[in-house]
């Protein structure tokens, strides 16, 4: 100061004036103070800020225009430092002259005197407003990128998919946490070419370095497959797949990503493994199976058909297996075909084939086209049955047993009931008229008084035997007509039991089996229909080891020759063997092990009861690929019908109704205008309900209210036009339980061709129900790893472009704060620092912009389409998914809506992926779940579609719209982004509100194309 005062023209009476015009023209804050903290003043930019005068901020008034939730710490702060004499330094919240509230970095430094006491408080403010801004924008940004992050990983994990990056020119390798599990090395480990080559398969070595090679010579994207072989012994199958890329410098680099395929070549080799056992089980079949295309032409045959005709693969394909058609039965079949191939109709024929040493058979053959969803045909199948035996019958057993079965499918029956007791408790109506009394007078006179004096004895008997054991019913005898005249019938009863196994009532019928017994050649009437019967029958099947020891063997063959498994197993089969055939059988067995060809036979086996019945037996053996036996597959056809004499005939045809009565289906018969009339047993105890019950209830309440609408149409439908009934329901068992059933009804016609009843059969197919939505839940699950494999790599390429810039925005942010915290703080650099983060935030933006506008820009294949066509198969595609399927979807569209133009496969994406978060939306929720698609043009040029739920609804309808938010455990937060970026992308808005009276509404516009109206 000494030297100012005699170099400087200014006075030293003006210094003081000087110094103080110098601190009121400085750009920073600065304010004193007594040392009592009691600030005494504030420069002009201190004024100038807060737009005060100097007396309003003297003392502890500057405190009022501190934030309300800084001014109680920042002054106690304040006050600690008076207190111990040491330096002030803290942030606080500054009222601006223009309201705003702006963060401010304080010091305040002790001025002491000789004596070091503390004469004078000096103190300045920085405006850090901006730094503390950039502050949380950055911490934002870190945390985004941190859950960025989080989200790929879990990605990658879920989906066995594991990213990595390969730099040739310096052979560093860099692998994904899932690269590391996929390869099984510790994340520690670093990552070389000599490492992964040494864990490949020693078989897929070479065929890696050769790709390896080529890629890092050409720079060229590169995909493949190979194994590894694991230090356990274990086998993994690994796709990987790299795209190339040049950094600024020339250098190559590649980014790629491996998956962990092993579930997959799994499931196809066990797919192999099953097509193989199949096309064993279609070669042991007694019949030659083939397929053809739409237009007729063959495209497979069985190898047994090849083996027949003699003719080679090559030669039988096309048409070339009508030439093993008989010279008078070729024109008729080929007629008959192509007939069938323009009608779409079943094709059944008979016809005669050449056998490969020239003799001709007869043959039963059966086609059925196989049509897609359209309903278009795609391939038809075929089976040949060699009925060559039959034929070559009697004509006369022809007839009878044509007959037979007429009689057998008009069921003229009598249906009755009777207590545990045996006392009758009803009688169906036909059984009064055949006796011509009514009820009244039926019980008193007693049922036994209208059977035939020479049976009577006989037939109470058998049914005192039944009563008193519990066991079925079964007597021959001949019955009064009301005109006096006997006819022969044959009764059946079954008793209905409790669930503790007491039997609570007796249900049986009556057939009229007069015209069987009176002349046999009434016996004759449909040989096709008996041929179906024949078909029916049960076969029994068995295999064996390679050694031929038995290892397994169908229930039904246990049951038909009363063995235990353990009796049968290994060598036990052989004790069923009547012991003329024993040896022979055996024989032949083992000369069919050793030789490996296969072997057919007829032998005679005994049944449970001891009757010994004539069979077929026929085994093929199942090799590996290296054509080793692995086992062997039989089966049993009895054919002992073919070895009985005509005499035997009434005895077999007993014997069919047995048969019948043990069809694995459930029975039925209805009027020609569809009353029911008859119920088998099995149908009965599957309903658990009585026949008079189930007939008053109606047969409709029984089957799944979703299926009932459409079968009652197809029951009306058929009763209407005659044609076959063939619809698929869910029908209620007696444990409430509903089980998948494929039901078929056929119309039997008189003479002139008019319908006098209908018969039909129920099978149940739920087991291969529940196998379709197994393979549907597959195919889901797997499109669904594939979608989270896309997004793991999108979320790579999105985290690589924005890393740089966001980088940069964190050191020039703490650059910033070294700068401030300098002593004293460097404004200037603190200012440059803040400008570049600006700037690289700004570049983080576009690199943003860029990435969305590359969703925006792609190019969408627009068509004029009607939007609630596309809804409902967005409906049927969600509810495909079992787990899906139990939450009601309606549709609700105005009529008439007008065509939009918009690409339908991104539209219909865009409506399954709000439908399904509707649905997912509702879990867990305690009132009933509904979703309710509705449609309709809200202006001249616009459609809105709504898809409202009754669940929850949303917290933020804004926010859901963000990327990489959302509110699924499992979620990746991207659906909803990109669903609008479509929508937006098609000229349209997608936006989501609550419902006032609860739940979510997602609405989407689209603009019309005006081209005319349609009807919904």
């Amino acid at each position: 100061m000494s030297t100012m005062a005699k170099d400087d023209p200014i006075a030293v009476e003006d210094q003081g004036l000087f110094f103080r015009r110098i601190v009121d023209l400085s750009p920073a804050l600065i304010h004193t103070g007594r040392s009592d903290g009691y600030l005494d003043f504030f420069n002009q930019g201190w004024l100038n800020f807060l737009g005060q005068p100097q007396e309003k901020l003297l003392g502890w008034q500057w405190t009022s225009f501190i934030h309300p939730e800084d001014v109680e710490a920042f002054v106690e702060k304040w006050r600690e430092s008076i207190a111990t004499g040491e330096g002030f330094e803290g942030t606080a919240r500054v009222r601006r002259a223009d309201g705003e509230y702006r963060w401010m970095l304080h010091h305040k430094l002790a001025m002491r005197g000789d004596s070091g006491k503390i004469i004078k408080w000096h103190g300045s403010s920085v405006d850090i407003d901006g730094q503390k801004r950039a502050e949380k924008q950055l911490l934002k940004s870190t945390q985004e990128l941190q859950r960025s992050e989080a989200y790929l990983a879990e990605a990658q994990r879920l989906s066995h998919t594991g990213s990595f990056g390969w730099k040739p020119h310096t052979g560093e390798i860099v692998w994904s946490d899932e690269t590391y599990r996929i390869f099984e090395f510790d994340c520690g480990t670093k990552p070389t070419l000599d490492m992964l080559v040494e864990r490949l398969h020693p078989q897929d070595r070479a065929f890696f370095q050769q790709i390896i090679d080529r890629a890092s010579q050409t720079a060229t994207d590169f995909e493949h497959e190979y194994r590894l072989l694991l230090a356990d012994g274990r086998v993994k199958h690994v796709h990987a797949i790299a795209h190339a890329l040049q950094d600024a410098s020339g250098n190559r680099e590649f980014i790629g990503a491996v998956t962990d395929i092993t579930e997959r070549k799994t499931a196809e080799e066990n797919i192999l493994c099953n097509e193989r056992e199949l096309r064993t089980l279609i070669d042991v079949m007694p019949a030659y199976v083939g397929t053809c295309l739409p237009d007729g032409t063959a495209d497979f045959l069985s190898q047994n058909w090849l083996e027949y005709s003699g003719q080679t693969i090559e030669e039988a394909m096309g048409w070339g297996w009508a030439g093993a058609l008989h010279p008078d039965d070729a024109d008729r079949v080929l007629a008959n075909w192509r007939a069938g191939l323009d009608s779409g109709e079943p094709v059944e024929m008979e016809f005669r084939c050449r056998r490969a040493d020239g003799t001709y058979r007869w043959f039963l053959d059966r086609n059925l086209p196989l049509r897609n969803d359209e309903g278009k045909i795609v391939k038809w199948y075929g089976i040949l049955f060699d009925i060559n035996s039959l034929k070559e019958t009697e004509s006369a057993l022809q007839m009878r047993e044509h007959e037979l079965l007429g009689i057998i499918e008009t069921i003229p029956s009598m249906l009755w009931s009777v207590s545990p007791t045996g006392a009758t408790t009803h009688l169906s109506q036909r059984c009064l008229e055949y006796c011509g009394v009514p009820l009244e007078e039926l019980l008193n006179r007693g049922w036994e008084s209208f059977i035939h004096p020479d049976d009577l004895k006989e037939t109470v008997a058998i049914f005192a035997r039944a009563i008193s054991s519990g066991e079925s019913y079964r007597a021959i005898h001949r019955l009064r007509r009301a005109n006096g005249e006997y006819r022969w019938h044959h009764a059946m009863g079954e008793p209905l039991r409790d669930p503790r196994g007491t039997i609570i009532q007796w249900y049986g019928l009556t057939i009229d089996i007069d015209e069987r017994k009176r002349a046999e050649e009434t016996l004759r009437k449909s040989e096709r229909e008996l041929r179906t019967l024949i078909d029916v029958m049960p076969a029994y099947v068995g295999t064996a080891l390679p050694d031929g020891t038995a290892d397994f063997f169908s229930q039904r063959w246990l049951d038909y020759f009363g063995q235990t498994r353990e009796e049968a197993m290994g060598w036990g089969w052989a004790h069923v063997i009547h012991p003329d055939d024993v040896d022979r059988v055996v024989a032949n067995w083992r000369a069919g092990l050793a030789s490996g060809e296969p072997v057919e036979q007829e032998l005679r086996c005994r049944r449970a009861d001891g009757v010994y019945h004539w069979f077929l037996n026929r085994n093929l053996a199942l090799r590996d690929d290296e054509g080793k036996i692995v086992k062997w597959y039989g089966i049993l056809f009895d054919i002992d019908v073919l070895k009985k004499t005509e005499s035997a005939l009434q005895s077999r045809e007993h014997e069919l109704l047995g048969i019948i009565e043990t069809i694995p289906s459930m029975l039925w018969s209805a009027s020609p205008t569809g009353e029911t009339t008859h119920l088998s047993q099995r149908f009965i105890e599957y309903f658990g309900a009585s026949f008079e019950e189930i007939i008053n209830r109606g047969w409709e309440t029984f089957i799944h209210p979703d299926d009932r609408e459409e079968t009652v149409k197809a029951f009306a439908r058929a009763i209407s036009s005659g044609e076959s009934y063939t619809p698929i329901q869910r029908l209620r068992r007696a444990d409430g339980e509903y089980r998948w059933h494929h039901s078929m009804g056929e119309p039997l016609r008189d003479p002139d061709g008019k319908i006098i009843q209908w018969y039909g059969l129920s099978i149940d197919i739920d087991e291969r129900k529940r196998a379709e939505d197994h393979l549907r839940d597959t195919r889901i699950k797997l499109a669904k790893a594939s979608r989270l494999a896309t997004v793991a790599e999108l979320a790579a390429s999105i985290a690589h472009e924005l890393n740089q810039p966001l980088m940069s925005i964190l050191a020039n942010a703490q650059a910033a704060k070294r700068w401030l915290n300098a002593a004293p703080s460097n404004v200037t650099e603190v200012n440059s620092s803040i400008e570049r983060t600006i700037r690289d935030a700004r570049a983080a933006d576009e690199t943003m912009q860029h990435i969305r506008a590359l969703f925006k820009q792609e190019t969408l294949v627009k068509k004029d389409v009607r939007i609630p066509d596309i809804l409902n198969e967005v409906v049927r595609i969600v509810q495909e998914d079992p787990k899906k399927r139990a939450v009601p979807v309606e549709c609700h569209f105005d009529e008439p809506l007008p065509p939009v133009p918009v690409d339908q496969i991104q539209i219909q994406q865009v409506f399954i992926n709000l439908i399904v978060n509707a649905i997912d939306a509702l879990e867990g929720q305690q009132v009933a779940p509904l979703v309710t698609v509705r449609a309709s043009v809200t202006d001249s040029d616009r459609m809105l579609v709504q898809v409202i739920d009754n669940g929850p609804g949303v917290h933020d309808p804004e926010q859901i719209f963000d990327a990489f938010m959302t509110t699924k455990k499992k979620g990746m937060g991207i659906g909803l982004a990109v669903s609008r970026s479509i929508v937006e992308a098609h000229g349209g808005q997608l936006w989501a509100e609550n419902s006032k009276t609860g739940g979510a509404i997602f609405n989407v516009t689209l603009p019309l194309c005006h081209a005319g109206f349609t009807t919904a």
